[in-house]
This record gives structure tokens, sequence and C-alpha cells, in this order.
């Protein structure tokens, strides 16, 4: 079959596939098999227990913050575990811990249990991401994060775009048992990643080194606090995520309730988002390499703003959802791997699972906070209202993303351009 593939396109192939290390591509498919149970999962939390169950979207809004909140609490304990103990352990645990709130999810039927599977699940969910983020970019040189961010997020919207098609095909029109046949088979998918991340990638040498230098010399979260400009990308991030949440908390119930749309098809929006994010997301990212992350988080801000414009006006004619999508994945093309890159770029090496803790949290108190928020908007009689006012809230955050190109550009100084990468037992 190879012979009748150009020689040109085999090489060029060969070529990205030998531009990262293999860890890092085995990183990446574990990731893509727990990003295909995420996939089954988080389109159709809202629906499930706001609307199957019967809990109400301002009560799962609710339940929501309550994750974002444990989840921040979580975090911020549990981050100098990171750097002290190495990323891979941390995320091995907080994988598996995912796969049990997952599995638990369809015994969440009344209010009680569902708040605290929300527990357990922020709990995990926000650890996940700075012991994910923190291996990752320790197999290549923090002026190439962005690519690391850009390349663990293909293998997360293929997962994302499958997992939506699979769990559209499987719920649609169903109950409570088409449901549990769900999650069941999510969280299985989730201990599997589990399975591959703890057999088959091992830590970096960079990760190792990061662990061995972790000392109380390190002013650890004060010198993090310190660090305004980081601080200030985090206000913008806290800002723009918001829009980021909106695609999988308010969209999915806002087509179904309002616009009359099917899980199926709801399904088919996400494997729109993930066929561009896969073709798109590499190639843009090397793009913004060194270019102004202010502008490129200004950028889009705005056209998010548009896609949920467009995501508003979907009741009326139901086509425009696929175009809001098609814009709203463009807005993610720029904004993913630059909210990762300019971390990896201002931390410390030392102090990299930190930074990329304090990250998560904003992460969790955003998502939490504007699920709250929009569940009771979504709730209300207008639920239309919704749009203008995140709308609103993403031009404010453009406007203050401008501030970011104010800074004077900084060149880490604890790794060489191309410093090779050696892969060793943890």
């Amino acid at each position: 079959m190879a012979q009748w593939i150009p020689a040109r396109i085999r090489q060029w192939t060969l070529d990205q596939i030998l531009r990262y290390p293999r860890p890092l591509w085995l990183l990446a498919s574990a990731n893509l098999v727990l990003f295909t149970a995420r996939g089954m999962v988080l389109p159709f939390l809202v629906i499930f227990f706001g609307q199957v169950v019967g809990l109400g979207e301002g009560l799962v809004g609710a339940g929501l913050a309550v994750a974002a909140t444990c989840g921040v609490a979580f975090t911020l304990l549990l981050a100098g575990t990171i750097d002290h103990f190495g990323p891979r352990p941390v995320l091995i645990a907080t994988v598996a811990g995912l796969g049990l709130a997952y599995i638990a999810f369809p015994w969440g039927t009344t209010p009680e249990r569902f708040l605290g599977l929300m527990v357990l699940f922020g709990l995990f969910g926000n650890l996940y991401w700075p012991a994910s983020d923190a291996l990752a970019t320790s197999f290549l040189p923090p002026a190439r994060a962005g690519e690391v961010f850009a390349l663990l997020r293909v293998a997360n919207a293929t997962g994302i775009g499958a997992g939506g098609l699979i769990g559209g095909v499987l719920v649609s029109g169903g109950g409570l048992p088409e449901y549990r046949q769900l999650y069941l088979l999510s969280g299985g998918l989730v201990f599997l990643a589990a399975g591959l991340i703890l057999v088959l990638v091992r830590s970096s040498g960079r990760a190792a080194r990061a662990k061995r230098e972790d000392a109380p010399a390190l002013l650890g979260w004060r010198e993090v606090m310190r660090d305004r400009w980081f601080i200030l990308s985090q206000v913008i991030l806290f800002i723009l995520v918001t829009a980021f949440t909106q695609i999988q908390v308010s969209v999915p119930p806002y087509l179904r309730e309002s616009a009359g749309v099917e899980e199926r098809v709801i399904g088919g929006l996400f494997a729109v988002n993930t066929l561009i994010v896969v073709v798109a997301q590499v190639p843009v990212a090397r793009s913004l390499s060194g270019r102004r992350y202010g502008l490129t988080f200004a950028l889009a801000g705005v056209i998010w703003g548009l896609s949920y414009a467009l995501f508003a006006l979907s009741p009326w004619l139901s086509e425009l959802a696929f175009l809001a999508m098609i814009v709203y994945t463009l807005a993610e093309l720029l904004f993913m791997p630059a909210s990762g890159a300019i971390i990896v770029e201002l931390a410390p090496e030392g102090l990299r699972g930190r930074y990329l803790a304090f990250s998560s949290v904003v992460w969790g108190l955003s998502w939490g906070s504007s699920s709250w928020a929009a569940g009771l908007v979504l709730e209300s009689s207008r639920p239309i209202l919704l749009w203008p006012g995140l709308i609103a809230l993403l031009l404010i955050g453009a406007a203050i993303s401008l501030l970011l190109d104010r800074r004077p550009k900084l060149q880490p100084a604890d790794a060489p351009a191309e410093e090779p990468v050696a892969v060793g037992q943890e």
C-alpha cells in the first residue's frame, strides 16, 4: 500500500512523526482514548442531569460550580506534588479518579448524589490538567511548548469529536438506561487511558531534573503570585474560558430545548469541530510561535463573540449552528496553544507544576462560575439573554488582552533552543 503513496508525502509524514519524541506520541495516544470518553460525557452532561433526570439546568450549573470549587481547593493543596514527585504518578492517579466518577454518574439521580459526584469530578478533573501539561512539556524545550499543546489538542479534539458522535448515537431519543450504558463505557475507556500511561509513557530527563531540583529555596506560591505578567494572563484566561465552557455546557441544551436539535446532530457539530482541529491546529500553532499573545487572545475573543451570536440565532435558522461551530473553532485554534504556551514561557522549570496548577485553578473557577450563571439563565423564561451577556464579556476580555503585548519579550533561561530529549525511567 505504501508504494502507492508519493515519496514526497511519505517523507513529509515521516518528518512530522520524527519531529516529536516517542513518549509524547504515546501520551497523545492515551489522551485520544481519554478524550473519546470525555467526548461521550461532557456534551450531554447538562442534558442528562438537567433534562433526562429532571434536576434542572439551574441545579446542574450549581453542581458544576461545586465541582470547580472543590477542584480549586484540591489543586492548590496538591499542586506541589507535581513539582516534588513528578507529573506522571499524579497524572495516572487523576485519570483513574475520573474513571470512577464517570462510572458513578448514572446513579446521581438525586440532588445529594449529584452534588457528591460533582465533588469527585472536580477533585480529579482539575488536577489532571497541570499534571498532563507538565509531563507533556517536559519532552521538548519551552520554546516549542505551543507545538506540544497543539499536538495534544489534536488528540484531544479527535477524541471529543469521536466521543460526541458515539455518545449522540447511543443516547439519541433514549432515557436513563441508554445514558447508563454510555457512562459505563466511557468509564472503561478512561481506565484504559490510565493503563496506557502507566505501561507506556515514561518521564523525560528534564522532568526528572526539575523534580530533583525542587527545594525550599524555590519560593513556591509566593513566587508565582509575584509574577504580574502571569497574573494578567490568567485574568484574561478567566474571561475567555467562559467561551470555551459554554460550547459544552450551554450550547447543547440550548440547541435541544430552543432550536429542537437532536442529540445526534449535536454530536455531529462536535465532529465538525474535531475535523477542523485535526487538520489545522498544529500548522496554526507553528505559525503563532513567537507572535504576540495579546493580539492572539484578542482575536480569539472577538471571533468567539461572533460564533455565539450565530448560536443565539439558531432557533430561527437551525443551519446557523453549523456555521457557528466553524467560527467557534477558528477562535479555538488561536486560543488553545497560546493559552498553554505563555505559561510555559513565563514559568521557571522548577515551578512549572505550580504555574500550570494555578492556571488549572483559573480554568476551574471560570468553568464553575460561568456554568452556574449560564444554568440560571437557561432555566429562565428568556434563555436567549445568555448570549448578549457572554458576547459583551468576551469583548471586554479581548480589549484587556492587548495589554499583554506591552510586556518585554522574555527568553527562558532554563533550556536551550534545541536541547536533546533524554527519556528514562522514573
